[in-house]
């Protein structure tokens, strides 16, 4: 089996890469960026250079049918999966790639039709309110607890309390009822609608108001069970993560979804996972208390976030007893190659006026656009 890893440049790329080689499979990776860490993989993997395909959709398109040729499966990890699905139903193409159709994405991606989709399958996900004008605003009840967020978002832009620009019927918000409780993610793989592989896992250490950089396995049947009523409902093939909420009274509630690759991942057995993308083996899930982290991140946030809880224990918990996912054993370069990623998107970012996070995605993201 030869298989093409999209979204080269994120640490979960990698980490299907090695899963991947494992397995038996022969693994090519590619980008629209120059990914550094994945250059700095050993056993050398192919890396390929690919248009952006936000600005210049076309050229990926071609780009990609040049590929295919070499490839039986494409494995997105980023959010080029939209543009892929795209391009796989405009060239024909689906069933060579590990992504549901552009309509289940859309259904799955949007923080206004995930909730229709998940209470339709019998899922108790909170109660939501899409606002396409401002004048929605006064009529939401209770609006001081609830949660706003851009139907199409990222990196945690979440406001309580009031959206952050007026709503649109370009640019739509969801307001979402407040939950509280433990705060937990999933990463779940289905084929044809059934789950092959689910990690659900709490996040340990995380950039304020971000994505976490190191993460620990638990076990929580109730969240594995709602991730197969989720993957059968979409009837979907691909990665489906969440981000779910589990109060005190025992309801599970996803808050949203997306249709893509996410650090649980890492929490699973190499060669386990490698055939668990291929289609084969039972449910695949971690053993709880595995513990993973991003080691550039550890390295260079982790001492800010010691100094803002006032604690360095978690973060020396952490380094002592996980394990890092970006290098491996006999192959510490990646994390170099990491750095030196995270610096090109910082810099990039700062001169474009973005945030590093937001630069990481301008070349990939999609925001519920026509796309050209």
């Amino acid at each position: 089996m030869k298989v093409l890893v999209t979204g080269a440049r994120a640490p979960v790329a990698l980490d299907l890469a090695r899963a991947l080689q494992a397995a038996g499979a022969q693994v090519a990776l590619a980008d629209s960026v120059t990914p550094f860490a994945a250059h700095l993989l050993r056993p050398r993997v192919p890396v390929h250079r690919l248009p952006p395909p936000r600005q210049a959709f076309g050229a990926f398109q071609t780009a990609l049918l040049r590929l295919l040729d070499r490839v039986d499966l494409v494995v997105p990890t980023c959010e080029e999966v939209f543009w892929l699905a795209e391009a796989a139903r405009r060239g024909g193409w689906s069933g060579q790639l590990l992504a549901p159709p552009p309509a289940t994405l859309r259904a799955l991606h949007s923080k206004a039709l995930f909730p229709e989709l998940a209470r339709a399958a019998g899922i108790d996900a909170p109660q939501t309110w899409v606002l396409s004008d401002p004048a929605h605003l006064p009529t939401l009840p209770g609006r001081a607890g609830l949660i706003f967020k851009p139907e199409f978002s990222r990196f945690g832009t979440a406001r309580l309390g009031h959206p952050g620009t007026a709503p649109t019927p370009a640019r739509r918000w969801v307001a979402q009822e407040r939950l509280v409780g433990e705060e937990l993610c999933v990463w779940s793989l289905a084929h044809a609608g059934q789950l092959r592989a689910c990690a659900v896992y709490r996040p340990v250490l995380r950039q304020q108001g971000g994505a976490s950089y190191a993460f620990e396995a638990v076990e929580r049947p109730a969240v594995v069970a709602m991730a197969q009523v989720l993957a059968r409902a979409a009837g979907a093939t691909g990665q489906l993560s969440y981000d779910v909420i589990v109060t005190p009274a025992g309801r599970v509630a996803p808050i949203e979804c997306n249709p893509r690759a996410t650090s649980g991942l890492h929490l699973l057995p190499g060669a386990a996972l490698g055939r668990a993308v291929l289609g084969g083996g039972p449910l695949l899930t971690p053993a709880p208390g595995t513990l993973r982290y991003l080691a550039p991140a550890l390295a260079v946030l982790g001492p800010l976030g010691a100094l803002q809880v006032g604690s360095a224990r978690p973060l020396v918990h952490t380094w002592r007893a996980g394990q890092d996912v970006v290098g491996r054993p006999g192959n510490r370069a990646p994390v170099a190659g990491a750095l030196l990623d995270a610096a090109r998107f910082a810099l990039a970012g700062a001169l474009g006026g973005r945030s590093a996070a937001e630069q990481s995605t301008a070349d990939i993201e999609w925001n519920g656009e026509a796309m050209p």
